[in-house]
């Protein structure tokens, strides 16, 4: 995909060394943009002729899609570097009903981000964040003397990948599946209600001015001043100080910290977003699609991408000493879980089903129970649908 990835593992340097290694053969690399993305693919994969795609880059929660439709090759773990050690998230991202259908390529996964001046100032050390009750306290603390739409921790109500965090740091689930296949939802569990109610209590305590909001603009909320913490993606520093649509004057005020869990002394489970490399099942080059594959994803290349501060494929690649931040992102993506791999994922998220439980709860419209109740039915009729 477009962006900095592809020039940060040096693409250029891997395809040369990859046609050295392949007489005759030219890699022909096409940048693509999210943006109609899914729409690209599908028609891709569908020509029957040989001339579609060889090797695919998905984010992670398209995989499913396309392996529900047949169109992706199935492939052997032992082909490829480091698959015992794959990062959880990933490798259940590559899995579809029991078969290994992509690589696990690299991954995004979201921190605690904070005014290192403010915490100073309120007396608060974000090492004593070792609980959920640490966390909420400390956003309290921040919150003393400022004005009444100051959050202590920024928590939009329609952030429903956070939320899931607080799921599953319970013990819950969105949905679980049968052996034959069915999906039940599970938000209305008395585990998954446990985490929502934990949730609403968080937000109520630490959050102001995030009802009927998503996440979109909370580095803008600290870049405004107008939150001590937020939770988000470990890139988001850079969007609190950008000078173009931040506030550069903050720059060296930015910290991260993993976000703990209700248990003191675990770190909350995070859903692991990224990418994997899929081959496309109709490829006539299958050989070499595979052998491309394996340099993309394996050791080498793996490792360039892990001394750039991204979360490789693999949890045996380790931060760098004295680097702070990527320690952070590699416990907080430890954690890291992934939503039910189902090819009708997508009308869920389309649907804005667990955006609008996540609002109706945090913003007092429904109750847990009766929010809940409703979302899960919803989730298991789309995912079977």
């Amino acid at each position: 995909m477009q962006g900095d990835t592809l020039k940060d593992i040096n693409i250029t340097a891997l395809n040369a060394e990859f046609s050295a290694a392949h007489p005759g053969v030219t890699v022909d690399l096409q940048e693509q943009t999210w943006t109609d993305y899914g729409t690209k693919v599908t028609t891709g994969l569908a020509d029957t002729s040989g001339a579609g795609p060889d090797v695919l880059e998905l984010g992670n929660t398209q995989v499913a899609q396309f392996a529900g439709a047949g169109a992706l090759a199935t492939l052997n773990a032992s082909d490829f570097d480091n698959s015992a050690t794959w990062l959880g998230g990933l490798k259940e991202s590559s899995t579809y009903n029991g078969k290994l259908i992509a690589v696990p390529y690299y991954a995004g996964v979201r921190v605690g981000i904070y005014r290192t001046d403010l915490a100073t100032r309120s007396g608060v050390d974000p090492a004593s964040f070792t609980s959920l009750d640490a966390l909420q306290a400390g956003a309290v603390k921040m919150m003393a003397g400022q004005p009444d739409s100051y959050s202590g921790l920024y928590f939009p109500s329609q952030y429903w990948y956070e939320g899931l965090s607080f799921i599953w740091d319970a013990g819950g689930d969105v949905a679980t599946q049968a052996g034959d296949g069915k999906w039940t939802g599970a938000l209305d569990s008395a585990a998954s209600r446990a985490g929502l109610t934990r949730l609403k209590a968080f937000v109520g305590a630490t959050s102001r001015g995030g009802d009927g909001q998503t996440e979109a603009n909370d580095a803008l909320v600290m870049a405004q001043e107008q939150a001590a913490m937020f939770i988000d993606a470990s890139w988001k520093p850079g969007a609190v100080i950008d000078p173009k649509s931040g506030n550069p004057k903050l720059t060296g005020k930015i910290g991260v910290f993993a976000v703990p869990g209700a248990k003191p002394g675990t770190v909350m489970p995070q859903f692991l977003g990224g990418s994997d490399v899929a081959i496309n099942g109709r490829t006539p080059q299958m050989d070499l699609a595979k052998a491309y594959t394996r340099m993309l994803t394996g050791q080498k290349y793996q490792a360039v991408l892990a001394s750039k501060g991204y979360i490789a494929n693999s949890s045996s690649f380790k931060p760098k000493a004295g680097d702070a931040t990527a320690a952070v992102v590699v416990k907080a993506a430890s954690t890291g879980r992934f939503i039910p791999n189902s090819k009708n994922w997508s009308k869920v998220e389309d649907g804005n089903v667990l955006q609008n439980m996540f609002d109706d709860i945090l913003s007092g419209a429904k109750s847990v129970d009766d929010a809940s109740k409703e979302a899960s039915d919803k989730v298991t009729a789309l995912l079977n649908g």
